[in-house]
Order: structure tokens, then C-alpha cells, then sequence
């Protein structure tokens, strides 16, 4: 089944990250883009003939571009749990002519191993124009997102989704929240799949067939994140979301 996003929030997010909103003139990668959600957003500022989507899923590259035919539309065929996993493992990023000012990754790194991540973010960065930008997204398990509305941390609220989710489809996950953040608890960093097998500190994982891959999780500390990448700048969650963000570049406007 085809995996089409219906969130609208990126462009708000990224432009309250970059403290940037005016987008105008400026070439945009969109990596895991699925439908075009950038350009979406009600407050998106992109050029659509200056927006690039990458994306692993056919069916999403398809309905981005029937709605922005101006845009740029790149299906890129590498395995992904759940998402693409008759992909091809460790497939190169597609050439690409244009360099980005702005190149983002929403729920991207999320959802891949951490060697994924490494490759990836190395390729992503050699498409950045000079003073350009890479931001990408990551979940710090242990960091409360919503005090006073919610007051577990994000490894909680990601399991009772888990249950929630397939509760919706008549399933039950019978899986005990309380022992798994326990057993979390000051990992810098793991691997949750399908919501009930953990993996600390380790993405070597039992083999799931295509039929038994229903999500991958990968989760890590903020100190973690700077430990991995020094350089970057590691900014707190905005626009109501729960994700913080990686920004790595030669210059950017920072937030205040």
C-alpha cells in the first residue's frame, strides 16, 4: 500500500527553523518530499518551477506532480522498511543538475537505519549551493514535546500510537509501554520496528519480510546528535511539533 502524506505544517516548520519565510528565488530540494508538502503548506513561499521532490514512493511522486506540474519530480528507488522494500539497498542519489539553497528532510531520517542517515546526509550536502543550507528532522525519545497537555515523553507517545494505529485497524498490539521506556531510558540513541521490538544502540535487526513491515523508528538524544554532528546546529521543536532540527550549513539565519 502507497504511503501518501496528508500533513501540510513543513514549509511553517523549516521557515520558523531558518528564520526565513520568503522562499522567492530560491531552489528548494525537498528530499522524502512524498506529495509536494512544502508546497502545500498554506504559507509556502516556494517558486514551484524552483521546487525538487525526491521520493521512494511511485504513487507520491505521481500525485505531486499532477498537482505542480511546474515542479520537479524525481522517484528514487531505494529500499526503505515499509515504504519502498522491494528498493534497491544503498542506491545512489539521482544527478542532479541543479544545486539547492535550501535542501530538507521532514520525518526522513526517522524512518531509516543510522548508516542510512550518514550516507545520505554526505550526498545531500554536495547539492547545497555555496552559503546553502541542509535541515533535517530527528525525535529526541526522551524530551516531553507538549507539557501541560501531554506529559510523556516522545518514546511514549510513539507506542500508544503504535497501539492506537492498529487498535484503528482491528488489531491489538499487546505490547507493555511501561517496560519498553524503561529499558529506553538514557539510550542515546535505537531502533524501534513495528512498535514493540527495540533495538538500543544497534540497528542489526532481525529480518522483517516485506508483509511484516509495518514502521521503523529511529530515535536520538539531542547531546547524541551533536556528538554525531558537531558542526551542525541542533534547534528545538516549533509549530507544535515534537521534532527537533539538524541544520548544517556554511551560513544560515538563525533563530533568536
Amino acid at each position: 500500500m502507497a504511503f501518501l502524506s496528508t500533513k501540510t505544517g513543513q514549509f511553517t516548520y523549516f521557515a520558523l527553523q531558518l528564520n526565513e519565510s520568503d522562499w522567492r528565488g530560491k531552489y528548494v530540494l525537498d528530499f522524502g518530499g512524498n506529495v509536494g508538502n512544502m508546497l502545500r503548506d498554506p504559507n509556502s513561499t516556494i517558486d514551484e518551477e524552483r521546487y525538487w521532490c525526491i521520493d521512494v514512493v511511485q504513487e507520491s511522486i505521481e500525485t505531486g506532480k499532477e498537482a505542480f506540474p511546474k515542479a520537479h519530480w524525481v522517484l528514487y528507488d531505494r529500499y526503505c522498511f515499509f515504504f519502498n522494500p522491494q528498493g534497491i539497498s544503498r542506491l545512489k542519489l539521482p544527478e542532479l543538475s541543479q544545486q539547492f539553497d535550501y535542501i530538507v528532510a521532514y520525518s526522513v531520517f526517522t524512518n531509516t537505519p543510522r548508516s542510512d542517515m550518514f550516507d545520505l546526509v554526505e550526498q545531500l550536502r554536495g547539492r547545497l549551493s555555496e552559503g546553502g543550507a541542509l535541515a533535517f528532522t530527528f525525535i529526541d525519545p526522551h524530551y516531553v514535546s507538549w507539557p501541560g497537555r501531554y506529559d510523556g515523553n516522545n518514546l511514549r507517545w510513539r507506542l500508544e500510537r503504535e497501539i492506537f494505529l492498529e487498535k484503528e485497524k482491528g488489531n491489538t498490539l499487546d505490547i507493555d509501554v511501561d517496560n519498553l521506556i524503561q529499558r529506553a531510558h538514557g539510550a542515546p540513541w535505537f531502533v524501534l520496528v513495528n512498535g514493540e521490538d527495540l533495538y538500543l544502540k544497534t540497528e542489526a535487526t532481525k529480518t522483517y519480510e516485506p508483509e511484516q513491515q509495518r514502521t521503523y523508528h529511529t530515535f536520538y538524544s539531542v547531546e547524541y546528535m551533536k556528538s554525531l554532528f558537531p558542526e551542525a546546529t541542533i534547534l528545538p521543536p516549533v509549530n507544535d511539533e515534537m521534532q527537533h532540527c539538524c541544520v548544517i550549513g556554511k551560513s544560515f539565519p538563525q533563530r533568536r
